[in-house]
């Protein structure tokens, strides 16, 4: 009955959001606004077997541990003054089964920009910094043979996110951006398992999980509407004393408009 509790609770790891998709530097004015929506193949953040309860993960459970969500983020970004804009992000997950959007978090965020590019095209870089809260609570209530059974599983994560986006436009319909970053985020989490009146709680003190990559996209503008498809690459640690770095493929897609 435990490793099927555990199966179900896979389903309320943590992931990071929006490390594929870079949204373009240097399209916007004072004043304009840039919305978008993202999705795309998210890394977990800390998954069943980061708690350390248990000596192995379930077979059936490993699928959840690394890059096996579907990640989204709903974005804002207003252009204040010539070189700072700010940002705000809903952070929202995709559990493969069932594939349903839950909000986990939010951040908010500015970027400067560091070289401006000519109304014509060419390059334009600039520097961004976000922090981010992200947190999931699940219940699962089971029942066999006359004995019953409750697991809640918290997760908790705070963060900061430092990307370096590139732009360079080609011309008013098309740009190419290249956008190394660096993220830090502190994580805790635990499992309390109820069964008749007894408790028993597993912890994962609060643990730093460290990565940095390399993300690309290329950026199509279609009247009102902006189709950027994007990858990123990322070695990224995970939570607790002695875990191995993953190295992390992660595609996505926006969509966004400018007004």
């Amino acid at each position: 009955m435990r490793g099927l509790a555990l199966l179900a609770c896979a389903g309320c790891a943590l992931p990071v959001v929006s490390a594929g998709t870079f949204l373009p530097a240097g399209d916007l004015r004072p004043g304009e606004f840039h919305a978008s929506v993202s999705m795309e193949a998210g890394r977990v953040l800390a998954g069943p077997s980061d708690v350390h309860d248990l000596p192995a993960t379930p077979p059936e459970a490993q699928g959840w541990e690394v890059s096996t969500w579907v990640a989204s983020d709903v974005s804002l970004r207003w252009q204040v003054a010539r070189r700072l804009a700010l940002e705000a992000q809903l952070k929202v997950t995709n559990p493969i089964s069932p594939f349903a959007p839950e909000p986990v978090g939010a951040a908010i965020g500015a970027r400067l920009r560091l070289i401006e590019r000519t109304a014509e095209g060419g390059l334009a870089v600039e520097i961004g910094a976000r922090g981010v809260g992200v947190g999931v609570e699940q219940r699962i209530d089971r029942s066999k043979d006359g004995r019953s059974q409750t697991d809640v599983w918290n997760y908790r994560a705070y963060g900061i996110e430092v990307p370096v986006v590139a732009t360079y436009r080609v011309n008013p319909f098309f740009a190419v951006t290249a956008s190394p970053f660096l993220r830090a985020y502190w994580i805790r989490a635990w499992h309390t398992e109820i069964v008749g009146l007894n408790e028993q709680q597993a912890v994962l003190q609060w643990s730093p999980v460290l990565s940095g990559g390399l993300g690309g996209s290329a950026a199509f503008d279609l009247g009102p509407l902006e189709i950027a498809p994007g990858v990123a690459i990322e070695l990224a640690t995970r939570p607790g004393p002695g875990a191995a770095t993953h190295f992390l493929f992660e595609p996505g897609i926006s969509v966004g408009t400018r007004f």
